[in-house]
């Protein structure tokens, strides 16, 4: 079957993974380096996502992958518990904003 992660192992690239667990459960393909987090703890908004922020800061400075894939599942768990206008929902985006621009800010210096 034909997907991205399919495309991306046959040319060779390097991948990690981390965030849901689904990723390697279903990937037809092994990451170089992966930490599956389950997405079944729906009450659990800030856990999973600190399990994929802790990685950033060590693979944002190796150079031995091409592809990393970040599956952050708080604001999803948000949603599911409170909805889209839960007071959770601010302060979360707030937080992916910054994970985002560590990443930007990381890969522009390289």
């Amino acid at each position: 079957q034909d997907s991205l992660l399919n495309q991306w192992n046959q040319a060779g690239l390097k991948m990690l993974m981390f965030g849901d667990e689904t990723w390697s459960r279903i990937s037809p393909v092994r990451f170089l380096r992966e930490d599956p987090t389950s997405s079944f703890f729906v009450a659990d908004y800030t856990e999973v996502d600190e399990n994929v922020t802790r990685h950033l800061d060590e693979e944002l400075v190796r150079d031995d992958w091409d592809v990393m894939i970040l599956h952050y599942l708080g604001l999803d768990h948000i949603g599911h518990l409170e909805g889209p206008y839960s007071s959770l929902v601010p302060k979360k985006l707030e937080e992916m904003g910054e994970m985002i621009q560590k990443i930007h800010q990381r890969l522009s210096s390289k």
